[in-house]
């Protein structure tokens, strides 16, 4: 009975506590939150779900509490920028915070009945901050690799293209044209900052937005042809160079799969024996009645 009273304010202080929170942050009502979220999923403007957007707008209230360090704050808000997220990183890391807050908050009853359980949520709650403050970084760095799959075919192109033609932006809006989606928006964004701006700061903007040292290297070539060097036989040494990255990478992952068809293999190694083992079983049982 006492652990029942317990849980029974448990739930009413957590509605009560909810209900102060959506008051306090201006949170809509849930029937005007959830025809927002319908409405923004039939535009196909977004998919977030109601729960992230309420910890949006508490994140948004509190952020103002957190001091962060500058130079953190500065890789963060670049992250975030990449990753596409609207968040400040203020804001970004007191949602990771409340949604590990929340969780542990949920396992505090089960201390009452299953402690063991307890701790497991509570295991839970950090591996959901570790989760949610991560997935910028995570989201950012898988970016990276499908620009960079796609880097070797960009490097063909700029050195066919250069036998021609040496004006940069013309050679970057003609692969425009057939770039996948990812290193498309980075050229979309580059194309805009060399009709406004610099060239060369453009570009170097550019690798400085994905980070990687294939792509620093195709800059480099295009700040010389920018300068008015023949760089036909830099891209082309260059592209055999990534051609070779990227036959080492087929073959790493080429690698990867008879491990993973082996563990696939020993499973199912394991479930024949199973059934084997069960099959024995039941005949032995069987045949021990007729001793008695």
């Amino acid at each position: 009975m006492t652990i029942l009273l317990i849980l029974l304010a448990s739930v009413f202080t957590g509605v009560g506590i909810y209900h102060l929170s959506c008051a306090f942050v201006d949170v809509p009502t849930a029937g005007t939150s959830r025809m927002m979220m319908i409405a923004k999923k039939q535009t196909g403007s977004g998919s977030e779900k109601l729960f992230d957007v309420y910890l949006t707008r508490i994140a948004d209230k509190l952020s103002p509490l957190l001091k962060m360090d500058p130079i953190k704050r500065n890789k963060l808000l670049l992250t975030l920028s990449i990753a596409g997220i609207p968040l400040t990183p203020e804001s970004y890391t007191i949602k990771a915070f409340l949604t590990a807050l929340i969780t542990a908050l949920a396992g505090l009853p089960l201390f009452f009945i299953m402690p063991l359980m307890g701790f497991l949520v509570i295991g839970l709650a950090v591996l959901m901050w570790f989760s949610t403050y991560y997935k910028a970084f995570d989201l950012v760095k898988k970016r990276k690799k499908l620009i960079e799959a796609e880097l070797p075919r960009f490097a063909v192109s700029i050195q066919q293209s250069l036998s021609t033609d040496r004006d940069v932006l013309k050679l970057l809006t003609s692969y425009r044209r057939i770039a996948g989606p990812h290193l498309g928006q980075e050229l979309d964004t580059t194309i805009a900052d060399m009709k406004t701006g610099n060239y060369e700061n453009a570009l170097l903007h550019l690798q400085n937005r994905v980070g990687s040292t294939m792509l620093s290297d195709i800059v480099r070539g295009l700040i010389g042809t920018l300068r008015g060097d023949d760089q036909q036989m830099y891209f082309k040494m260059l592209v055999f160079d990534m051609r070779q990255i990227e036959q080492n990478n087929l073959k790493k992952e080429a690698a990867k799969r008879p491990k993973q068809m082996q563990k696939y293999s020993m499973m199912m190694l394991f479930c024949i024996l199973l059934i084997y083992v069960v099959v024995l079983s039941v005949e032995v049982i069987g045949s021990l009645g007729s001793f008695f």
